[in-house]
């Protein structure tokens, strides 16, 4: 793939919440013209991944380059995964939790665990059998009663019997409590047994190993505040041009997220006004500077538009692609008058209003009906024949085989195999895969 028609790339793309990792290192190309199909389980990282490529979510750590332009690159999750490794190597070997014999042990503590877990449940069942044969013995003895005066002895053998299963039962209960303290108290000595072994351990600690996880230490924490300090300096540089890279890339979101008090072309026109004006003020301040200098600007300046020239042709771009999508009759009205599959043309429409280079589609058809689905798919195959750079995550396996000329398939926060849509379907090689496909095809 040659590098001039890369137009997307991930380098080793992290993204953790709190302790959990969504994404662990995610390597990816998108060519210019490609339709990137994701596909995967729910939870594995598909939505996360197409956001970190527009910085709705900003990685954790890796590199994102668009259109050959450094957007976003850290290693400080690395650099601080690589401190805590130390300190954690440190700590273990001072508190001698990993000696050989405090390993056997805690393997032993954890069966008898099990055991304990087990002999509970058992005792559960035992109670709940009593209280039950308890209330059949209850009202044996009601029925007892009756047929003492009907001269049957049926009620008083069923009552004999039902008495013996409960002597039975509460000799099971009382010898689940007795197996239950049994357990506890091998477990305490298992535990002080661990106690024991760890305090020896500690006592034949390796100084020298120690001194040299200390130094290593020392050494990592430089190496980690240092890029934290490249991470806060590469994320100003980030945030300055954040604005300009979002122009190219269209996203649509599962949720169409349009503005209720706004119409359809207000809604439209929003992003293409704001960031018209945006420039053209920039561009008048420049010009401006330029003029106190001594420099003849009036030809430049008199060649800008005015902001209704910006709103016209705004709004004229909008009629374009609402007649395109078959919505030109809905300009002047609200978002909460149109059915799902209208609000999500509408909300393609929207991100085409900026002429981007690549659209994102986060799963643009699961808020929607069945009966929807169509009219929404239809516009992007569309735009996929048109030529335009598109990443989809999507849950519609037959669309991703049938428009997508690449699909990823992304488990546990990776890349399982990306392959073009014939062979990936037709001949999958990741076992994972195979059992995905299996139960969505």
């Amino acid at each position: 793939m040659s590098e001039e028609n890369i137009l997307i790339s991930t380098r080793n793309l992290t993204k953790r919440f709190g302790s959990k990792e969504v994404l662990r290192g995610i390597d990816c190309d998108i060519k210019v013209g490609e339709k990137v199909a994701i596909i995967g389980p729910s939870g594995s990282g598909k939505s996360t991944f197409l956001r970190c490529l527009n910085l709705l979510e900003i990685p954790s750590g890796g590199t994102v380059t668009v259109n050959g332009e450094v957007l976003f690159e850290s290693d400080m999750q690395q650099k601080g995964d690589e401190l805590a490794a130390i300190k954690k190597k440190i700590r273990d070997l001072l508190s001698g939790e990993y000696s050989e014999e405090v390993q056997t042990h805690r393997e032993e503590a954890e069966q008898v665990k099990a055991d304990i877990k087990r002999a509970r449940e058992e005792l559960q069942e035992a109670k709940m059998k009593v209280k039950l044969l308890t209330v059949k013995i209850r009202r044996s003895r009601g029925k007892q009663k009756a047929a003492e005066q009907n001269h049957s002895d049926n009620s008083k053998d069923q009552g004999e019997s039902l008495s013996m299963q409960l002597d039975a039962a509460m000799s099971s209960l009382e010898q689940k409590l007795d197996e239950i303290t049994d357990l506890k108290e091998t477990l305490a000595g298992i535990n002080a047994k661990i106690r024991q072994k760890k305090r020896e351990a500690r006592q034949v600690a390796d100084m020298d190993e120690l001194a040299r996880l200390k130094e290593a230490k020392k050494e990592a924490s430089q190496a980690y505040r240092l890029a934290k300090k490249e991470h806060n300096g590469a994320m100003k540089r980030t945030n300055a041009a954040i604005d300009e890279h979002r122009r190219n890339m269209g996203m649509v979101f599962q949720h169409f997220n349009l503005f209720n008090n706004l119409t359809v072309m207000e809604n439209i026109m929003l992003a293409p006004v704001a960031l018209g004006v945006k420039d053209l003020k920039a561009k008048r301040k420049e010009l401006f500077k330029r003029k106190l200098k001594g420099k003849d600007v009036s030809e430049q300046l008199s060649s800008l538009p005015e902001k209704l020239e910006i709103e016209e042709n705004a709004k004229a771009r909008a009629r374009r692609l609402l007649k395109r999508v078959g919505l030109e009759d809905k300009a002047d009205v609200y978002p909460s008058t149109l059915s799902g599959g209208q609000k999500q043309r509408i909300a393609i429409v929207r991100a085409l209003a900026m002429n981007p280079r690549v659209m994102l589609f986060d799963e643009p058809t699961s808020a929607l009906d069945p009966e929807m689905v169509g009219e929404v798919l239809e516009v992007i195959r569309e735009l996929a024949d048109e030529g335009m750079t598109m990443v989809i995550v999507t849950h519609e396996i037959g669309f991703a085989r049938e428009v997508a000329t690449r699909v990823l398939f992304i488990d546990e926060g990776v890349i399982k195999e990306d392959a073009p849509p014939k062979e990936l379907f037709g001949n999958p090689k990741d076992a994972r895969l195979k059992e995905f496909l299996s139960k969505v095809l």
